[in-house]
């Protein structure tokens, strides 16, 4: 998969380190393609470690295709709390903006 990000202004692809369409200016965290991302990571007899890589690829596949949001089904119980402390830690490193789950 490729690496870099498209703009969804100007369509030019932008290197993921950059902040901003070098082409039109666009601020590129900004920018969303409005779809929301729904994936189950724990209900086929996925361990800890599978349920968190899981995880892991659709938050990168989500910031790729510029997702606005991604939804996860954990169910209850040790992945549920493993997936929580590895969202809350995301959220502290600025690596994901926000996060809530229902009770």
């Amino acid at each position: 998969m490729n690496s870099d990000y498209q703009c969804l202004n100007c369509g030019m692809q932008v290197p993921r380190s950059e902040q901003y369409c070098p082409k039109c200016d666009a601020e590129l965290a900004l920018q969303s393609s409005g779809e929301i991302v729904h994936v189950d990571i724990a209900h086929n007899a996925e361990t800890i470690s599978v349920a968190l890589a899981k995880l892991e690829k659709v938050l990168e596949e989500a910031a790729l295709t510029r997702a606005a949001a991604v939804r996860l089904v954990v169910g209850r119980g040790l992945i549920r709390d493993e997936v929580l402390r590895q969202l809350s830690w995301l959220q502290h490193s600025e690596k994901v903006q926000s996060f809530d789950y229902e009770r």
